[in-house]
């Protein structure tokens, strides 16, 4: 009788320890506050992507969502200075965040639709597409996209949702205190940073660190960096028909981003951005055939053989930026005018 005691209060604790976790995790928080969640690391972007697209008035007309290849490689005012030039819609934003996983990249897009008419969405692709959703998409996503991703194979899924019951009793207690938490409810024009910023220049690290990309690394260096990259690059390990559980974050994701879009008579591209090779081939995109059900991949591989342009394996340097925005302008040009005239 002892052990089935004992087993019964086992489950009581843990039911009532449910229960108060399913509690926390629907009390309400401020929207605003959420996306502050993440200032002081390496999605810092979060919050100005956030206020940009809801409390500065001037439309988005081009934005550019990926990981850190998108950020160090497109330097939105020098595409929007370009797009002006030829008297076209040059309101031009680089959302991208670091690291992998499209969830957070479909998160800031729903946000910005919200308030945002743009006419191009671009998302930035590599070779290989990631098995796993992004580190920030349990900061800054709507709880219910945290319970019900909506498709299956998130592999981030019960990490995402035992860190939500904490994150809305924060929220909770900042709503109604929110200067000592650190988050405000109030924008403050007087820090915002301006309508569209240059993400070039400064890589950030996952450690958190900044590394320079003004200088590129050596050949030998850059492929020390190379190596690694393709030692993570494992090929599809399931039948090409479970892609959609493999990969599922980036499949529904670009899906959902894709939607949006059509929904609010936008246009998708993709922009493939490769990295380093030297005189080695230059791998292909794995994900293309599905990409281009949505939009055009613009091929960005001109870059790779490049040592000059890249910082570390994987990210452009200021001027191999400057190299991508430039090339950048003509086939963005055309992606603009063919969604002018589309009926």
């Amino acid at each position: 009788m002892v052990p089935l005691r004992a087993s019964r209060k086992t489950l009581f604790v843990l039911a009532v320890a449910l229960l108060c976790a399913v509690g926390a995790s629907v009390l309400p928080g401020n929207a605003y506050q959420r996306w502050q969640l993440l200032d002081g690391t390496i999605h810092a972007n979060a919050r100005w992507a956030y206020e940009r697209s809801l409390f500065d008035p001037t439309p988005i007309d081009v934005v550019f969502l990926g990981p850190s290849r998108m950020g160090a490689g497109v330097n939105a005012p020098r595409l929007a200075a370009e797009l002006a030039a030829r008297g076209l819609p040059s309101n031009v934003v680089n959302f991208s965040l670091p690291e992998s996983g499209r969830n957070s990249n479909w998160a800031v897009a729903e946000e910005m639709f919200a308030a945002k008419k743009p006419r191009l969405v671009i998302l930035g692709v590599t070779e290989k597409p990631s098995r796993f959703g992004h580190s920030a998409f349990k900061y800054v996503a709507e709880p219910g996209a945290i319970a019900d991703p909506g498709y299956l194979g998130d592999w981030n899924y019960f990490s995402d949702l035992i860190f939500l019951p904490y994150r809305q009793m924060r929220l909770f207690a900042a709503n109604w205190a929110p200067g000592g938490l650190g988050l405000t409810k109030t924008f403050d024009r007087a820090h915002y940073r301006g309508s569209s910023i240059d993400t070039t220049g400064n890589i950030v690290l996952p450690d958190g660190r900044i590394k320079d990309g003004e200088n590129p690394g050596s050949h030998t260096e850059l492929m020390r960096g190379v190596r690694k990259l393709e030692d993570g690059n494992h090929p599809p390990i399931l039948p090409s028909r479970f892609a959609d559980l493999e990969f599922g974050d980036e499949r529904h994701y670009t899906r959902e981003i894709a939607e949006l879009a059509q929904k609010n008579d936008a246009k998708v591209a993709f922009l493939f951005l490769p990295f380093y090779t030297g005189p080695h081939t230059l791998q292909d995109v794995q994900e293309r055939t599905f990409y281009e059900q949505y939009g055009p991949v613009l091929d960005g591989g001109f870059v790779a053989p490049h040592a000059e342009w890249f910082a570390d394996a994987a990210h452009l340097t200021r001027g191999g930026a400057d190299a991508l925005t430039d090339w950048l302008a003509e086939p963005v040009s055309q992606l603009l005018k063919d969604a002018k005239t589309s009926p």
